[in-house]
């Protein structure tokens, strides 16, 4: 079917010879001629004015998505789509991407989004929405554009406590949404559908979702005028105001000890590459902000460290901070405050979080590309060529030594254990780099940074996608298969732990089986939950008090009883899959894991990883048995 579609799209074929084809795989005429008027109109563009529309609730729904360019819908089963299915069947240009969990689903819509700034459609089953919030939260935190839509039972008989209904299914969602409706008059069906496009994809972005009783989707002769989506296009390329940039200017020219932390905004932006020019013009630090990306290169000698669940280096005695599309350092994201007296710039198109914390100076709600680039311009018109050298070299060259300097120490940390097995964390990420395509796209969802700083990323390296701001596990696999389906020709490998992956995930290794998503996974695979075991212990009040230290108890993050088989898990999805308990098995199976990808399957690597931190290799668990407390075996 696909290979007909893409010559008669192509022209090869003629509408007769499509019309036959379609006859020939099996449709009945009265099919074969609704698919044949539905190519025929997304080969053509809209015209400004729409076009009527005649169908059921569901073929309004797709007509509209396909008039916003979604050829994707991201997705799971349910009976109440039923109207939904009859749709995408005689539309073959809207691909229905299933997953058999909600959230795996969800983190998909939310991968695919991500990696191609486009806003991305997620139908869900009514009932099965809470599902899904896990990764909808996640998605909330990234500012993630997901036009959710979901069935629900009949809108008929409300308010009885029926089959699958309560009394009010949109609250739930209130936290995790920009704006939510449930469409009770199949005139709006279409209205309702652009507007959750149009909500979800205008910055910032964030899920919308739209709920269709059975009886709307299904209901027959609806006619509808389906429109361009760029008719309801909202643009937000906003330039920031003069004054504002040139008092910004002349405080950055004039500062001594200037700091740029930056947020997904910038990447959002594709202003990357103007960041890296206006930093290198004054020389100033930048550190990485709370942020779903990797917004500026790790590698760059001006890079230092993240503002967010960690402190950048170099942060006191900061005169001027400037933060660009970022939340502003605060406890609450795990990290050191803006050093007082410091002036502070917070520019951000998100307004409403501008000048919510510290005191600013100057605030400016734009875009963040107008912005730097404005930002520069100003610079290089206030000040000399010669004084600007004057100002970035000398800090250049410290940021040259100080990099060199972590990367010594860094080289001489992954010598310490570099054939050690269980493998450490340093020697993945080495093995990881020197294997890995210059521009692959790194998806992650581990607790550890370790690999930042061995990975050459950066946005025109490898690319970092994740960890979600949202933190909340079950998203990695699920998200890097959406990646994969916005960048079908990059590499895409996602790192995730073990715990990580048995939270929810596992289920995401079918939609990579079925649809042949070609990513590679690597489990770093150390049996336990050391993060989050670390957490628990460093808040503890047994552990704080050193009479009752030694009474403390990991109680529930170690994993290794039963051990996971992951690689037969893969496989019993149809997943290649190998484990590595040494450095040199790592090699051969990275290789293994390309080669399988390059002819177009997933590949799972089980890596066997060294524990970290407080209660490591103790592997204590509570010897709880229910069998035992039987007094009858049954």
């Amino acid at each position: 079917m696909r290979a007909l579609l893409k010559q008669f799209l192509d022209q090869q074929i003629s509408r007769r010879d499509f019309g036959a084809g379609l006859i020939a795989l099996g449709y009945s005429a009265a099919a074969a001629q609704s698919v044949l008027s539905s190519v025929a109109t997304a080969a053509e563009p809209l015209p400004a004015e729409g076009i009527r529309f005649k169908g059921t609730g569901a073929e309004v729904i797709v007509e509209t998505l396909r008039a916003a360019g979604i050829n994707n819908l991201f997705a799971t089963t349910a009976t109440g789509m039923s109207s939904v299915f009859d749709a995408l069947s005689t539309r073959t240009d809207v691909r229905y991407i299933q997953s058999i969990a909600e959230s795996q689903a969800t983190s998909m819509a939310h991968g695919f989004e991500l990696a191609s700034f486009q806003t991305s459609a997620l139908f869900l089953p009514g009932v099965a929405v809470p599902s899904a919030m896990n990764n909808l939260y996640n998605a909330w935190k990234d500012r993630s554009a997901i036009a959710v839509f979901s069935d629900s039972a009949s809108n008929q008989f409300p308010g009885r406590n029926m089959f699958q209904q309560m009394d009010d299914w949109l609250s739930p969602m209130v936290e995790f949404t920009k704006w939510r409706w449930q469409v009770d008059n199949t005139r709006q069906i279409g209205e309702m559908t652009r507007r959750a496009i149009k909500m979800a994809g205008t910055p910032p972005g964030g899920p919308v979702h739209v709920r269709f009783p059975q009886n709307i989707l299904g209901a027959e002769g609806v006619s509808q005028t389906i429109y361009p989506q760029s008719r309801f296009f909202v643009p937000m390329e906003i330039p920031p105001q003069p004054d504002l940039i040139e008092r910004a200017a002349r405080m950055l020219i004039e500062a001594n000890k200037p700091m740029i932390a930056v947020g997904s905004e910038v990447t959002r932006g594709q202003a990357n590459g103007e960041l890296v020019e206006f930093a290198e013009l004054l020389g100033i630090p930048v550190a990485q902000g709370f942020s779903c990306y990797g917004d500026f290169p790790f590698r760059n000698p001006l890079f230092a460290g993240f503002s967010g669940l960690g402190v950048p280096r170099g942060l006191g005695g900061n005169d001027v901070f400037l933060n660009l599309g970022a939340q502003m350092p605060d406890p609450a994201i795990m990290t050191a405050p803006v050093p007082r007296g410091a002036k502070v710039i917070h520019a951000r198109l998100e307004y409403e979080d501008i000048a919510n914390i510290y005191p600013t100076d100057v605030a400016i709600m734009a875009g963040m590309k107008e912005t730097i680039s404005a930002l520069n311009d100003a610079v290089k018109s206030m000040a000399t060529a010669s004084r600007l050298r004057k100002i970035s070299s000398p800090r250049l060259e410290t940021a040259r030594q100080e990099t060199a300097k972590l990367e010594a120490t860094r080289e001489a940390t992954a010598k310490a254990n570099w054939d050690a097995s269980p493998m450490s964390w340093e020697r993945i990420s080495v093995e990881l780099e020197n294997t890995l395509e210059d521009d692959a796209i790194v998806v992650s969802e581990l607790n550890y940074r370790t690999p930042y700083h061995y990975l050459n990323l950066g946005p025109d390296k490898k690319w970092l996608v994740g960890q979600t701001m949202g933190y909340a596990l079950g998203w990695g696999i699920g998200a890097a298969q959406g990646v994969k389906i916005a960048h079908p020709d990059r590499q895409v490998c996602c790192l995730i732990g073990d715990g990580t992956l048995l939270f929810g995930q596992v289920e995401g290794l079918w939609s990579a089986s079925r649809y042949d998503i070609p990513i590679i996974i690597v489990v770093f695979d150390n049996h336990s939950y050391d993060g989050e075991r670390v957490r628990i212990y460093q808040r503890s009040p047994l552990a704080r008090n050193r009479e009752t230290r030694d009474m403390w108890k990991d109680l529930s993050c170690y994993l290794g009883n039963p051990v996971v088989d992951f690689v037969g898990l893969a496989k019993s999805f149809d997943v290649q899959a190998a484990r590595a308990t040494t450095p040199e098995e790592l090699q051969k199976v990275l290789q293994t894991a390309k080669a399988v990808t390059r002819e177009g399957r997933p590949y799972l690597i089980d890596a066997l990883t060294m524990q970290l931190g407080v209660g490591a290799n103790v592997n204590w668990h509570p010897d709880i048995s229910i069998a035992a407390e039987r007094t009858r075996k049954v």
